[in-house]
């Protein structure tokens, strides 16, 4: 590479950006690929210094109650697949959104998402951390339309993120960097000019937990958003559009330019990078969005650095408790001593070969001399027993494993402590909730998968033409994309128009739904036989069967014309089923008639027998306890006239107490209101003397006010009289004075 060529700093970028991404994970995924190789690797459950400890001369078996916890949530998570559902928002439609989703699924089922998640799900759980990529490609080497696929990260291990992203999905990640090992003959037929150096790390054993290989390269491919700025217009029919795509006979046809800004923006790019030059781009990619997706199982952020792992980093220790235990407790039966033979010696007199290989070999029977001294057979010496230390340390191992992982044995499908189907269902929901995390991170996964497919759709399928669209059962259908109607001149399933977001839930697969689906219909047809009248062939839809799908269609030319009318909209029936359905129509109007009377003259005749019954018993029992009833009756009669006398006694001494009270009350209410009455206008008064008083006192100081201002006024009349008399006499001094100084002529 020559000295200033623009890729020059390029590299420098990817070398520096990628190793800080490296420095920033190393720890994470150290532990992660520690985790992967406990979790599969045989072995590996037992630690370096435990087995240096042990020698080769004693046994270190493994049982992996730990992978069978994970396949469990995995396995779990295969059953229910979150699904999910793209809705229309800002100047979207739902017709648009429907075909957006349809097409995506289109494109999951063609890119075989669900393998692709089951294949992650595994690192996911397991260690910690799964990925996958959105890419596109050309549909074959022969044609120019583009796909987009989904394809799996094999070793997420490689891909690195922006530690400085705080989403949780990297949504804010300003770059990405994914390194791969490829064969040296793949690098010279893709790169012919480019020597094969590998992209330089400062490990020998990199993070992504594979060993050097002198016959394989290591690239990596930089991603990285690169920012910009553009304006964008807000036009008359309330289109928001890029300045730069716009023709005045656009403006006008639209309506002219109502608002007009500057935002910034960002594109995506990319190139591939060895150890000495950048092999391919800057290129930038057809989307707004990175088209990696790396889930976590859990994720923490303890003092500002970065937490991840699975479900096995905390089963380990239990786990190797229990391959420690279960060793032991097989070492010690093994090395047990062999249970011996009690015998007397006339019993085993000419028979010592035999009784020799007695503990070696499995004889199909054993002689022995009969011994009168000692009745019965030879009887055998009880083994040595396994501690009851190891037994309980094992079983508490076990439990342990559960307590960890919160899998417990009803959810493993093993019978546990519970006894009754609510208990084994509690007992599963309490192990689905313990680990449900890793369901919901792998559901938000998802999700901005199909959020980074909303985004490139758009950019890819960009003309008109015809897709494929997929439902949730799976049927397929075919829509018109980015068409103009003839008619009115709108546009149609404009996917570069409006904007769409995307939920996702978590629940069991379309096909366990439609499984369930079928046989609550059947338990439901099986009770009312109007149900399969009204609805047989929805039920024969929901149903795994062969020639449902024809049986439906059957039925459904069968159903009632009030239903045909419903679900029809426009299909017309042939004239002979429509003549044989009306006749049936009319035959059943005349049965559901009959049996309407038959059924009314029944339930009459049974409303008059239970009557008749009843009278009868009612008669009988008054004929029966009439005469006691009556001295009863009379006695309670007495009784009651003589409480009530009393009673009505107490009511007039009560009622007489009440009118006498409410008198006093009466008059201690008019003395208040006359005390009152009188305090008021005492008041009253006294404010009125008060306010005379005022009045003659702010009359008296206005008069004196008045005459100190006369007083003062004539004050300064004689004051001003004074001074202009002394001013006269002082004046008529002066001249005297110089009259007399004046000098006399001679």
């Amino acid at each position: 590479m020559a000295k200033g060529d623009k890729n020059e700093d390029l590299l420098v970028r990817v070398r520096r950006r990628t190793k800080i991404m490296m420095d920033a994970d190393r720890e994470n995924r150290q532990a992660a690929l520690a985790d992967l190789e406990f979790l599969h690797v045989p072995g590996k459950q037992w630690d370096d210094l435990t087995k240096k400890e042990r020698g080769l001369d004693r046994p270190m078996y493994e049982f992996n109650k730990t992978r069978v916890t994970v396949k469990r949530v995995v396995n779990d998570m295969r059953a229910n697949r979150p699904q999910g559902k793209v809705r229309a928002t800002e100047d979207g439609d739902t017709p648009t959104a429907n075909v957006f989703e349809g097409l995506i699924r289109n494109i999951w089922a063609n890119a075989d998402g669900d393998t692709v998640i089951d294949y992650e799900a595994e690192y996911q759980v397991g260690a910690g951390m799964g990925a996958w990529r959105v890419t596109v490609d050309y549909a074959d080497d022969e044609a120019f339309e583009q796909k987009i696929g989904i394809d799996p990260i094999r070793n997420p291990f490689c891909l690195y993120s922006d530690p400085a992203a705080q989403d949780f999905l990297k949504r804010d990640a300003q770059d990405w960097s994914l390194t791969e090992k490829i064969s040296k003959g793949s690098h010279k037929a893709r790169w012919p000019d480019a020597e094969p150096v590998d992209f330089e790390t400062d490990t020998e054993f990199d993070d992504d937990g594979e060993w050097e290989d002198e016959d394989r390269v290591r690239i990596c491919e930089y991603w990285w958003k690169e920012p910009y700025e553009k304006e964008i217009v807000l036009l008359g029919n309330g289109v928001t559009a890029d300045a730069k795509d716009l023709t005045p006979a656009l403006v006008e046809i639209a309506g002219g330019i109502v608002k007009q800004r500057k935002v910034k923006c960002h594109k995506i790019m990319t190139c591939i990078a060895s150890g000495q030059s950048i092999l391919e781009g800057p290129n930038e990619w057809a989307g707004t969005m990175f088209p990696f997706v790396q889930i976590y199982g859990e994720y923490v952020v303890i003092d500002g650095k970065t937490h991840w792992f699975g479900l096995t980093r905390f089963a380990k220790d239990a786990q190797r408790a229990y391959n420690y235990s279960r060793t032991n407790a097989i070492e010690s039966v093994a090395l047990a001593p062999q249970a011996k033979w009690w015998a007397t010696v006339k019993q085993a007199l000419g028979l010592d070969a035999q009784w020799a290989d007695a503990n070696k070999k499995n004889f199909p029977f054993l002689l022995y001399n009969p011994d009168e001294k000692a009745p019965g057979p030879p009887q055998r010496m009880g083994g040595a027993d396994v501690p009851i230390a190891l037994v309980q340390e094992m079983q508490m191992s076990s439990d342990d494993i559960k307590a960890v992982t919160g899998i417990f044995d009803a959810s493993l499908g093993q019978q546990g402590n519970e006894t009754s189907g609510k208990a084994i269902n509690a007992r599963q929901r309490q192990g689905e909730i313990a680990t449900f995390n890793y369901m919901d991170n792998m559901a938000k996964g998802i999700r901005r998968t199909w959020e980074i497919l909303i985004d490139l759709v758009p950019q890819i399928y960009d003309t008109q033409r015809s897709v494929r669209i997929l439902g949730t059962d799976g049927a397929e259908n075919y829509a018109e994309i980015n068409t103009i109607d003839p008619e009115t001149g709108q546009a149609l399933n404009d996917l570069s128009r409006g904007r769409y977001d995307v939920a996702v839930t978590v629940g069991p697969s379309f096909a366990t739904l439609r499984q369930e689906a079928a046989e609550a219909y059947g338990e439901i047809a099986s009770r009312d036989p109007n149900v399969m009248a009204a609805a047989g062939d929805l039920i024969f839809k929901s149903m795994d069967l062969p020639y449902a799908e024809q049986i439906a269609e059957r039925m459904q030319v069968m159903l009632p014309q009030p239903i045909q009318k419903m679900i029809g909209k426009g299909k017309a029936m042939p004239p002979e089923v429509q003549a044989a359905m009306a006749q049936v129509d009319q035959a059943m109007q005349m049965v559901d008639q009959k049996s309407q009377l038959v059924l009314a003259a029944e339930q009459q005749l049974k409303e008059l027998e239970a009557q008749v019954k009843t009278d009868a018993a009612n008669a009988k029992l008054a004929t029966a306890s009439v005469k006691t009833s009556e001295a009863q009756l009379r006695a309670e009669l007495d009784s009651a006239k003589g409480e009530l006398a009393l009673a009505q006694q107490k009511l007039d001494a009560d009622r007489q107490l009440l009118v006498r009270e409410t008198e006093n009350a009466i008059l201690k209410i008019r003395l208040a209101q006359q005390t009152a009455s009188q305090s008021l206008l005492s008041e009253a008064h006294s404010l009125d003397s008060q306010q005379v008083q005022a009045e003659h006192s702010l009359e008296s100081h206005a008069r004196d006010v008045q005459d100190a201002v006369k007083d003062g006024k004539h004050a300064l009349e004689k004051q001003a009289t004074s001074n202009a008399v002394q001013n006269m006499q002082a004046a008529h001094k002066q001249d005297m004075k110089a009259k007399a100084e004046k000098p006399k002529p001679k």
